[in-house]
């Protein structure tokens, strides 16, 4: 099946290519230019003047930024969020993930707003189309930010960090850009542009801020927050884990200025930060005293824009956005580290317009790595004073990249009656790694044993270098368009050469844009993590001295091999249809989409010695979002945007990941485990067909308000999500009279979730526990105190919860306890504009 779709796309590409290749090497000389088309770039063209357009009288026209024609009409499967919306905002991260809230069809984890945890700045993780929230591609200006290492998560392993993990955990992304820096935002959810790979769930696309050039601006913004301010639902007061921050204090800062040196160069700077500080309960050597954890993302940002000619446009811009929290383990004298990414980037640009097309080049260089700063490499506990201090040690890991791309759009060329736009291009990157862990030790005294466990030093570094490429035709032929792209992408850790074909068509049936009917084909494949690439686990090495007899014991501990050896790329099949318009001032849309995703990276072991990454893991996701939106303007109540949106959707999944390392070689009273089939509401079923345990809502409704008031001196963004309840895997405990063919346990009377199968293996049983839904509004109001031409004052504040709805974020467990979102809350700020 999966050639034969790969085959079909191929050949629908291969059709629509034929005619622009043929006709651009053909031996006919093209005729002169007929003008350029207002694009992007504001370069007008005389061949429109009079309401002229296109004509069939001339064999070939060449075109400059044609494709910016229709920028403005809708496109379905994407979704841009920019300007006004995107910096008014209620957001308390203040992040590219958070913004994408107003959009149905990007799923949030169901514990994302949940009351225990509102300390924390870190960006929420989303998912796209059913894929794993480290499937989707982060990028900004062009390049990538996505973590190709370990996107494990920060909190991997919460309060509790390990002498043997090897691994430091880390983000989705490599860098935590803040919404002070953007100038929009854009969403790839269907039929994904050629240009973007690396992905099988969806394409964040980012763009920083660009320095204006009319006068210098300037800006200063401070907001904050507190728990008092919260209503925060089943804390406990007396808390000493990061995992229930009954108190916090949240501060933001924002600053800004940019404006034009010469008529040819302009210069943006700008600063923020967001952090936070949690007071716990904090165990000192003679008793407890409160003591706060802490919680810092900066972002300190300068660019520089010139134009030295009129068809030339270069950027340069710089980045350093470090991010940490600062932790200890309850109970553990001196066990405090610092958690964080150092993130630096030195990038450019260069935009070069004539007549031939339009050549952008773009070029970067990052260091990132998420790393754990320990204020002690040593573990001492005293078995006899009950005495527990110290660390873990230090671990850093470090990536060096450096990125490249080249796009090629040639100007548009007629043939008759239809017109061609053609583009190319092609991305190179190199990613140079370096994990180190610090010597460790765990010193341990009994009444009878003095026990010291060491472990070593561990060095370790990689390279990973990757190369893609694309040829994207649109063919148009009167009301109808279009699409078939090709993609080729390899690298030289799992040595696979990937060809992706897509292909969209649409068909305008009006011919004004009223009503478009769109389908699409196309093919995703997704990036190298490269976790199994280094060893993530070191074995110790335990010296036991008997304190009476002086004896000693060495005793070597196991090791473990990591494998991820001829792997195929995971990858996801679209199929989609739809239609989207414009009628009565308003905008509409309606999408279906199907997706497969397929080989997605799985770690098992079956002696718990060597642990295999293997493409065991697929998915199923069905989607289908309806959107509806207008903008208008009144006379005495100001201006307005309105949009709705509405996600159906259902998911199938294994339950997996790749850092899992499931053993599946388990034997329970005599019984051999089988781990690709599960019983799942007392049936048995391929595991993959198991619903989503997260990130999974059936139905997702949003509802967006952008509106001014007062000659736009108040202003208002109100962002409404309805979640519908939702299931959570539970372990599904019964006696053996209960079950099909009995359990694993050793008593008929016991309850257990490891039921016994026909063929005489036992599987893992679950049932669906339900996770309550609720609407969620967060608002954000702005009024201008002050509104003089050069400067104004504004007072800032954000609710968030408005209508205090109470959602759960999960099952309830054996005592019936389920967690909750917070409840209403509030930030406030002010901020200056010169």
């Amino acid at each position: 099946m999966r050639k034969k779709f790969g085959a079909a796309l191929l050949a629908l590409w291969l059709l629509a290519v034929a005619g622009p290749v043929a006709t651009a090497f053909s031996e006919e000389p093209p005729l002169p230019v007929q003008g350029v088309v207002t694009g992007a770039d504001n370069v007008e063209d005389p061949a429109t003047e009079g309401g002229q357009n296109r004509t069939g009288d001339v064999g070939i026209v060449y075109r400059l930024d044609a494709v910016n024609v229709v920028a403005d009409r809708p496109v379905l499967g994407k979704s841009t969020i920019e300007g006004a919306e995107l910096q008014s905002m209620p957001s308390r991260t203040g992040t590219i993930t958070e913004a994408l809230k107003v959009l149905p069809n990007v799923q949030f984890s169901n514990e994302e707003s949940g009351s225990l945890t509102m300390g924390e700045v870190r960006p929420p993780r989303v998912s796209i189309s059913g894929a794993k929230p480290y499937e989707n591609n982060f990028r900004v200006d062009g390049m990538s930010v996505s973590n190709t290492l370990d996107p494990s998560g920060i909190d991997k392993y919460g309060d509790v960090p390990s002498w043997t993990n090897l691994d430091m955990g880390g983000a989705d992304q490599t860098f935590f850009h803040d919404e002070l820096l953007l100038d929009s935002v854009t969403v790839y959810t269907s039929n994904v542009p050629v240009k973007y790979g690396n992905f099988i769930g969806g394409v964040v696309d980012a763009e920083t801020r660009r320095p204006r050039t009319d006068r210098w601006h300037a800006l200063v913004e401070g907001r904050h927050t507190r728990s008092e301010w919260f209503d925060l639902r089943g804390v406990d007061e007396d808390s000493d884990s990061a995992e229930n921050q009954p108190k916090f204090r949240i501060h933001s800062l924002q600053t800004s200025a940019d404006g034009p040196v010469t008529d040819r160069l302009s210069l943006l700077f700008a600063y923020a930060r967001r952090w936070s500080d949690i007071p716990l309960r904090y165990e000192e050597a003679d008793g407890y005293s409160e003591r706060s954890q802490h919680r810092t993302s900066e972002n300190f940002f300068a660019k520089a824009l010139l134009e030295p000619a009129s068809n030339l446009t270069i950027t340069l811009d710089a980045t350093y956005a470090p991010y940490s929290e600062a932790r200890w383990r309850p109970s553990w004298l001196d066990s405090d580290w610092a958690m964080g990414n150092e993130a630096l980037r030195l990038g450019g640009s260069a935009k070069v317009r004539a007549d031939w097309g339009t050549l952008t080049g773009r070029a970067a260089y990052a260091q990132s790595g998420f790393s754990r700063d320990s204020k002690s490499n040593v573990w001492y506990s005293d078995a006899l004073t009950n005495e527990k201090r110290g660390g873990v040690g230090d671990g850093t890991s470090r990536d060096r990249n450096l990125d490249a791309g080249l796009e090629l759009e040639l100007p548009e060329l007629a043939t008759g009656d239809v017109f061609w736009r053609l583009s190319t291009g092609v991305d190179v990157a190199n990613v140079t790694t370096n994990l180190w862990n610090e010597a460790a030790r765990v010193e341990g005294l009994t009444a009878k044993t003095a026990t010291v466990i060491d472990y070593f030093e561990y060095d370790q570094e990689n390279t990973l270098n990757t190369v893609g490429c694309y040829l994207q035709a649109e063919v148009e032929w009167g009301r109808l368009t279009l699409t078939p792209g090709l993609r080729l992408d390899y690298d030289d850790f799992s040595f696979n050469r990937n060809v992706a074909p897509r292909f969209k068509a649409e068909l305008d049936t009006m011919g004004d844009g009223t009503l478009t009917l769109v389908a699409g084909a196309s093919r995703y494949y997704g990036g190298q993590l490269r976790a199994y690439a280094f060893d993530r686990y070191r074995p110790n090495y335990t010296t036991s001295t008997n304190r009476v007899t002086g004896i000693q014991r060495l005793v070597v501990g196991n090791d473990r091999n990591y494998e991820a050896k001829g792997l195929n790329t995971p990858h996801s099949d679209e199929l989609m249809g739809g239609f989207v318009g414009m009628a009565a001032g308003f905008d509409y849309s309606l999408e279906l989409v199907h997706r497969d995703h397929r080989d997605q990276l799985v770690s098992k072991t079956e002696d718990k010695e060597t642990y295999q990454l293997t493409n065991d893991g697929k998915s199923t996701y069905d989607g289908i979002t309806a959107s509806l939106s207008r903008a208008f303007e009144t006379e005495r109540f100001g201006t307005h945007t309105v949009t709705l949106g509405a996600t159906k959707s259902r998911l199938k999944t294994f339950d997996g990941a790749y850092d899992g390392d499931t053993n599946v070689n388990l034997i329970s009273g005599g019984y051999p485990y089988d781990y690709d089939r599960v019983y799942y509401e007392g049936q048995l079923i391929a595991r993959s067909d198991l619903p989503g345990d997260d990130f999974n809502a059936p139905l997702v409704v949003t509802l967006d308000w952008l509106g001014s008031f007062y000659d736009e001196r108040l202003r208002l963004n109100c962002v409404s999500r309805w979640r519908d309840s939702t299931t959570g895997l539970v372990a599904d405990k019964r006696v053996a009279a209960d079950t099909p063919y009995g359990t694993t346990a050793s008593k008929p009377t016991t309850e257990s979730s490891q039921w016994l199968n026909a063929d005489g293996g036992y599987n893992q049983a679950y049932r669906g526990g339900v996770i309550s839904g609720g609407l969620i509004t967060d608002v954000s109001l702005e009024f201008d105190v002050l509104k003089e031409e050069l400067l104004t004052v504004s007072l800032l504040l954000d609710v968030y919860n408005v209508f205090s709805a109470d959602p759960h974020t999960g099952v309830a467990d054996a005592a019936g306890l389920q967690g909750f979102v917070s409840g209403r809350g509030y930030y406030a700020g002010v901020r200056c504009e010169f």
